[in-house]
């Protein structure tokens, strides 16, 4: 048996060749990806209630005793606990150790099911005599069989969700990933020298330097990215900065139910940054491919500095700059100049008005954000053969047809990679 990759000659079992690393044999299967689908299932089910009252009982605008869940567990710390197994769980699956990701989904499981009948859950009922609120402790068991002044309770979706997102990473891990039951096909040690065929741990320590550098930015990251994400749990708890109490999903049924403003401006949002995106993009192939046909490197150089500059400037300065462009006042470039032509009587509110205000945004969005994808098109442009475009000359081809045949579908893999890196940007825009 021979790589496929380099065509050495191989044992008849072996899995992976020792000189190119290429994969024989049957590939692993994409079932990986169903195991961690199946972990974020079960933290989302730490998210929903284990317990539910069939009405509502309302404390003013705040629903009281609504629902149980983990987030107004006694002991908050075991909902970080199952928080934190999980995520490890998600890190195995990726570091292919799928059988210990079986491990820390069951370990998640049993963490939530303890937490859930050997500890308390609060709940507010009242207030004290100094105005603070009175806080009552409940058992699960005693609420779905008693229930709670005079209301029942049944079992939430969490529970379910939990045991779904098990069943579903466990599945995930087993199914072609695993292969538990299939014979182990065996690879001869002397094969296994390659850093290539090292497991995990092998390969960490041999590549010990690289993660002593990165580890000062993987702390950063930890604390300052990911950290502050554990406290998505108070988006269901109540509005109270001491001890809040846990109300499940009402804020966002309140949200999605009874907000009209909520689904315009998603509407707008999404709208907003589809064309932002088409347009960002756009306007870079557009600039670069004008760019490309200067032959006076020294005025192409000088083009190329001004389109760019803009993307050094931030939001701030941008804003600044055409609010003094656009300005109603006498300083307002554009509309003195449109005054001055005789094209309109009175100026034209550009930042004020809902007529004028999408076109205004997406001029601004592409005159700051155009300059850095042209850059990259302009490196994909460059390293195309001329040979390739004289053939096609020689051939009969026009401009045109060079440009569709030739200078696009170079561009394709370029255009794609911009396109995702424009969208990471707009999903993580905040101004």
């Amino acid at each position: 048996m021979q790589c496929k990759s380099c065509g050495t000659e191989l044992p008849k079992k072996a899995k992976i060749c020792p000189k190119c690393g290429a994969l024989n044999g049957k590939p692993a299967g994409n079932t990986r990806y169903l195991a961690i689908i199946g972990m974020v299932i079960m933290l989302i089910g730490g998210l929903l209630p284990f317990a539910k009252s069939n009405e509502t009982l309302m404390d003013g605008y705040t629903p009281k005793a609504y629902s149980f869940g983990f987030m107004n567990i006694s002991v908050i710390a075991m909902w970080y606990i199952f928080m934190l197994i999980l995520v490890a769980g998600i890190l195995l699956v990726v570091a292919k150790k799928e059988k210990l990701s079986i491990i820390t989904s069951v370990a998640a499981t049993a963490v939530a099911f303890i937490s859930m009948f050997a500890f308390q859950f609060t709940s507010a009922d009242g207030k004290t005599k100094t105005g603070a609120l009175k806080y009552v402790y409940h058992n699960i068991s005693d609420l779905l069989s008693n229930g709670y002044n005079g209301n029942s309770y049944s079992v939430g979706s969490g529970v379910y969700v939990i045991i779904i997102g098990l069943i579903v990473a466990i599945v995930g891990v087993f199914w072609d990933v695993v292969k538990i039951f299939k014979k182990d096909l065996g690879v001869d040690t002397k094969y296994l020298s390659n850093t290539l065929n090292q497991n995990i741990g092998q390969k960490m320590f041999y590549y010990r330097g690289f993660y002593l550098m990165f580890l000062p930015v993987l702390v950063m990251v930890l604390l300052f990215f990911y950290w502050p994400m554990l406290g998505c749990r108070y988006a269901f708890t109540s509005y109270v900065l001491a001890n809040p109490y846990y109300i499940g999903v009402f804020h966002f049924q309140t949200m999605l139910k009874f907000d009209t403003f909520f689904w315009a401006a998603f509407r707008n949002t999404l709208v907003l940054s589809i064309v932002k995106l088409i347009l960002n993009t756009g306007a870079a192939v557009i600039i670069s491919l004008l760019l490309n046909e200067i032959t006076n490197m020294a005025f192409k150089k000088t083009v190329q500095t001004i389109v760019y500059l803009p993307h050094f400037m931030s939001w701030v300065v941008v804003a600044a700059v055409f609010k003094v462009i656009l300005s109603v006042n006498s300083t307002g470039v554009v509309n003195g100049a449109l005054i001055n032509m005789g094209l309109i009587n009175s100026p034209i509110d550009f930042l004020g008005s809902s007529k004028y205000w999408t076109g205004t945004f997406f001029v601004m969005n592409i005159w700051k954000d155009t300059g850095w994808g042209t850059i990259l098109f302009l490196a994909t442009l460059s390293g195309i053969s001329p040979d390739l475009y004289e053939a096609a000359q020689i051939d009969g081809a026009n401009r045109f047809k060079r440009l569709i045949y030739i200078t696009l579908p170079t561009l394709a893999n370029t255009i794609i990679t911009v396109f995702i890196l424009n969208l990471a940007k707009v999903m993580n825009l905040f101004e």
